[in-house]
């Protein structure tokens, strides 16, 4: 299998005519959503940073470009791997895995928990399972309808002739029958159930690192009192031929299908049909905006229910209030995280001065990453007509690196400047 390696926000036209490329230029994640594809956050409602329309590849005056998304995309007979831009070259993505496991709550440094291979695609399904696996929990534990069986004289369903002749002949006041009942121990949770066993397996700090997973699998063990290792594959069929299609739980069907590919070891991630277009794309605009709350604790707004909007009008006509969303609010000044590579001059300095107007604030700016050390920092863009002034701050990527332990030990340096910024 032959494979390339790419970058977020860069010129890929080389790869112009390969049919990964070719296939999904302008195709709108929405669409890759329904498909093969597992897109990271899950509701794409929730990643409102994405450019050009939510797309993998984009063209753009004849050339072909990546977006803010990363990950791992394949066919069969050829695989596409895009990088953070942050990455050097011949070096693992340290930036990506570094913020992963900032936003994902499991430990950073430890190293027995670091390989000196880079991530594959099957460890990026493990990595992620925790997520899905408590964003499905905050809708509850899944219950379904389940056949049961039972031999008792309390007879509550259809009676099961062939059974009932045979362990109650002759008759001793027991009728054998079945019943339909809502029970948590189905064959969702079981599925659930037999990833967590596997993955105790192979990487048992992802399920032991936060309290709010270990509680989550401590659930999912409670509910699964059938569970038995050697029923795996029964129960790996009966959710392949069984999808859970209900809008409610769309958390459980996406993670569902994660723990489809994990259980059948889909390394690759690819399939036998070479030609289908299989991967995992991570919206890593989303992932520096969550990193950034992970390290800062700023006042964060957003889309999210649990998460505070601004309201356009002091008093809107007819309930028609208009929202915003300005990622953060420090000491009362709006702050916008931006992954890409260039501010827009018009789009984002037109949003970025709508939130200073309604926050009232005299200052508003942007947080972008950079791997340019004599550009981190604080740069004023410029006074506005009227009062208020425009700010940047370059948060710095370590590029000069032994090994991972010693990104991190840079990067947190980065972190503290942050923490202490003075507007």
């Amino acid at each position: 299998m032959t494979s390339h390696i790419l970058t977020d926000n860069s010129n890929v036209s080389r790869l112009a005519n390969h049919p990964i490329v070719k296939n999904l230029v302008n195709k709108d994640l929405s669409l890759l959503s329904k498909e093969n594809f597992l897109i990271f956050p899950q509701q794409l409602s929730e990643s409102y940073d994405l450019d050009n329309d939510n797309v993998i590849f984009h063209q753009k005056n004849d050339a072909i470009w990546t977006g803010n998304v990363v990950g791992i995309i394949g066919d069969g007979t050829s695989d596409i791997r895009i990088n953070s831009r942050f990455t050097k070259e011949g070096q693992q993505d340290f930036f990506l895995r570094y913020m992963m496991q900032q936003v994902l709550h499991y430990n950073v440094v430890d190293s027995k928990n670091i390989t000196s291979q880079e991530i594959s695609y099957y460890d990026l399904l493990l990595f992620l399972f925790p997520y899905y696996l408590n964003e499905a929990l905050r809708k509850g534990t899944y219950k379904e309808y389940v056949k049961k069986s039972y031999n008792d004289s309390n007879v509550k369903g259809p009676i099961e002739i062939a059974s009932h002749i045979r362990k109650n002949l002759p008759f001793v006041g027991k009728i054998a029958y079945t019943t339909r009942e809502f029970n948590y121990d189905n064959q969702m949770t079981e599925l659930i159930r037999h990833t967590i066993e596997k993955i105790q397996q192979e990487k048992e700090f992802l399920l032991t690192d936060n309290e709010n997973t270990k509680e989550n699998v401590r659930t999912i063990k409670s509910m699964t009192a059938s569970y038995n290792r050697l029923d795996r594959e029964i129960i790996i069929q009966k959710n392949i031929l069984n999808p859970v299609k209900s809008g409610y739980f769309e958390e459980y069907a996406l993670l569902q299908r994660l723990c489809l590919k994990i259980l059948t070891e889909e390394k690759t991630g690819f399939g036998d049909d070479e030609n289908q277009i299989h991967g995992i794309i991570i919206d890593v605009a989303w992932l520096w905006e969550e990193y950034i709350w992970k390290i800062t604790q700023w006042h964060h707004y957003g889309r999210k229910a649990e998460l505070d909007t601004l309201g356009l009008f002091s008093q809107p006509i007819n309930d028609n209030q208009q929202h915003r969303y300005p990622d953060f609010a420090f000491r009362g000044i709006p702050i916008d995280t931006k992954y890409k590579r260039n501010i827009d001059k018009r789009n984002d300095y037109n949003q970025i001065i709508t939130y200073l107007h309604i926050m009232a604030s005299q200052k508003g700016g942007f947080l972008q990453p950079t791997d340019v050390e004599n550009d981190k920092g604080l740069t004023v863009l410029g006074e506005l007509f009227g009062g208020g002034e425009l700010f940047s701050y370059k948060f710095f990527i370590p590029q000069e690196y032994s090994n991972y332990e010693d990104f991190v030990l840079q990067i947190r340096n980065s972190e503290k400047a942050l923490k202490v910024l003075s507007l």
